[in-house]
């Protein structure tokens, strides 16, 4: 079987971490690859180092430090795989990591790249992608969590080319990482911010994780200064997107702007509210129209299937009005699945969204017809009072999507396009 991903790490001094970063590549990645090295000049010898010890790697000594974004420009060039994957020395993959990245770029054309989750080696998430505000500043989400479950696949701002695997074609197409940034920080940013100019997609696929050591290459305090000599360049190169976006510094005192930002790269925002039983096969229909939207499950406890792996937010246990409130202007349409008091509290804190109730069944029928056949008084108050929560739903909805109602068109109805496609 021939090689389908070419793997492209920049050295600059940390011989001995590269080769204990592609000695878990092997551990850990059945299917065949190739790798190339791209030594930047290192000082410390690692150049020769890695020449003499890496007998299965191309490995590239420059004469001058070019930088991270120069230095994988050059690696790409040794490459002639379907697929790149850019990864720093101080990342360990895991076991199983690469085929679910490999199929959710098949599955996915119009995806030009797609990064695993990222956690710390305490187990704790490092970045499930990353978010940009309008001042660069960037934070990766769920920086600092350990519910490892919780997260999903989803279209993102970026994700960091720590560990990113991305189609060559695409890389080539926007010209590779842009020459005008200095040795590290932001290129990477740049480079998926350029894809989406050209209507391509990156996401997170959290099925895959690998463990990286933060900074594990340089100091915090180079980071630091390196990332405040790129952030101009960036913030001049992408000005008229950041002048959209509020800004990332002090987010978590306005907790619906991080929810706005992580969402800005999607194509619509949907909540979902079912109060008892979820309708799967409008839930499937809703995720499959458009997959690059972001769809959210607001559910009392939660539901018997799980519905991340499919690219679906699930909420579950929250109270509605605070949760709502800390997502305060986030989403285009909430759609009720039936009779639902927790959607009309939500909505409160969502005067934007479109309000669509779905009414698969009526229940108040259900009683009525159990009251004619057994005339018990129970079942007739129990129908008086499903009328009367039916007669509130209607009043709170915009639109009623009744069974035999095709999804597509009350989504067009509420001002949603089409599902765009590559």
């Amino acid at each position: 079987m021939n090689p389908r991903v070419t793997f492209v790490l920049v050295t600059y001094g940390g011989g001995p971490m590269a080769a204990r970063c592609l000695e878990v590549l092997a551990e850990h990645t059945e299917q065949p690859y190739e790798v190339v090295v791209v030594d930047s000049a290192s000082p410390d010898g690692t150049g020769q180092w890695l020449e003499d010890n890496l007998t299965d790697a191309t490995v590239v000594r420059l004469d001058t430090n070019l930088g991270f974004g120069a230095g994988c420009n050059v690696g790409v060039e040794h490459a002639g795989t379907e697929f790149v994957c850019f990864l720093n020395a101080d990342v360990e993959v895991t076991e199983g990591w690469l085929p679910p990245l490999l199929a959710f770029l098949d599955g996915k054309p119009e995806a030009a790249a797609v990064a695993p989750l990222m956690v710390f080696p305490d187990g704790r998430v490092q970045e499930a992608g990353s978010l940009l505000g309008g001042d660069a500043y960037s934070r990766g989400w769920g920086d600092g969590q350990y519910d490892v479950e919780s997260f999903y696949p989803r279209v993102v701002d970026y994700a960091s080319a720590a560990c990113l695997v991305m189609r060559r074609k695409a890389f080539y197409e926007v010209g590779g990482f842009s020459p005008e940034y200095h040795i590290a920080y932001y290129e990477d940013t740049d480079l998926q911010f350029m894809l989406r100019r050209h209507g391509w997609q990156v996401w997170v696929q959290p099925a895959s994780r690998v463990l990286h050591v933060r900074h594990g290459t340089s100091s915090t305090a180079t980071a630091e200064r390196l990332s405040d000599i790129n952030r101009e360049v960036f913030r001049r190169r992408h000005a008229d997107d950041l002048a959209t976006r509020p800004p990332a510094l002090g987010i978590h005192e306005h907790t619906h702007r991080l929810w706005w930002l992580r969402d800005r790269p999607t194509t619509a925002r949907i909540l979902v509210v079912a109060d008892e039983q979820v309708d799967e096969a409008l839930l499937a229909e809703l995720r499959d129209r458009d997959p690059e939207a972001a769809v959210t499950l607001f559910v009392p406890e939660e539901p018997e299937q799980d519905w991340r792996p499919a690219g679906v937010e699930v909420v579950s246990d929250a109270e509605p009005v605070t949760w709502s409130r800390e997502r305060v202007g986030l989403y285009d349409v909430v759609l009720a699945l039936g009779p639902s008091t927790s959607a009309a509290e939500i909505t409160e804190w969502q005067p934007q969204a479109v309000r669509v109730l779905h009414l698969d069944v009526l229940p108040h029928v259900v009683w009525e017809k159990r009251y004619a056949r057994d005339l018990k008084r129970a079942d007739a108050v129990r129908a008086g009072v499903e009328r009367a929560r039916l007669a509130s739903a209607e009043e709170w909805a915009q639109i009623v999507m009744r069974a035999g109602d095709e999804l597509d068109d009350v989504l067009v109805e509420c001002g949603l396009a089409p599902a765009r496609s590559r």
